[in-house]
């Protein structure tokens, strides 16, 4: 497949998403997003997040390929996304942050902006109960769901595009800017399959080339 092609096949993908047919516009694929996640994942693992309730940002690497978790980047993970407001801090589902890894690398084969605006992450089961509609058994209190926004990118196509990838759970807030994303089951879509034959090279061939998202 060529260059012009591979871009073909990408603007068909993004189109899919801003429009909501990603389900409708079906693309042939070589790969399961399973096996495709599991290839993504395959390598040093860079997160870069922003936090702007503590006025911090962080870049880290809490997995490395051959070597296993980095427990220093991991517990920057965890740092970033403690309860700020309750100044509570926990182990945070790896799962979550592979999600979050894995959510900022399509922004970069989309050639989307990959800032991760964290406006919640953990939350206290006290700090739960205060919030308005939050759910009594939220994910948040078990370090398994995050609320994030992505500068430049509207809650439609973010939570179009987390919808695509089919890790967990995820909800639109349009009126408060943000979207919900957890790693709990997947609920009420079916996974959108994302590459045509020959691209995927293509796509992580551009993941590698800035690889920690700087």
């Amino acid at each position: 497949m060529s260059r012009r092609q591979v871009l073909k096949a990408f603007a068909t993908l993004a189109t899919a998403l801003a429009t909501g047919d990603a389900l409708a516009t079906r693309i042939d694929v070589t790969l399961r997003p399973r096996n495709l996640h599991a290839r993504m994942l395959n390598r040093d693992r860079h997160l870069r997040l922003e936090r702007p309730a503590a006025g911090e940002v962080v870049a880290f690497c809490y997995f490395r390929k051959g070597k296993g978790w980095d427990l220093e980047g991991y517990r920057k993970g965890c740092h970033i996304l403690r309860d700020v407001k309750y100044r509570s801090t926990v182990k945070i589902n790896v799962r979550l942050l592979d999600l979050l890894f894995l959510i900022q690398a399509w922004l970069r084969i989309n050639q989307l902006p990959t800032r991760i605006i964290v406006n919640s992450g953990y939350r206290t089961p006290a700090h739960n109960a205060s919030l308005e509609g939050a759910a009594r058994q939220s994910l948040h209190i078990r370090g398994m769901a995050a609320d994030i926004r992505i500068p430049g990118v509207s809650v439609d196509r973010l939570g179009k595009l987390v919808r695509a990838i089919g890790a967990g759970g995820v909800g639109f807030y349009p009126s408060k800017g943000f979207i919900h994303v957890d790693v709990g089951r997947v609920r009420t879509w079916h996974v959108a399959e994302m590459f045509e034959p020959g691209q995927e090279e293509w796509a992580f061939a551009l993941l590698d080339r800035d690889a920690d998202f700087a």
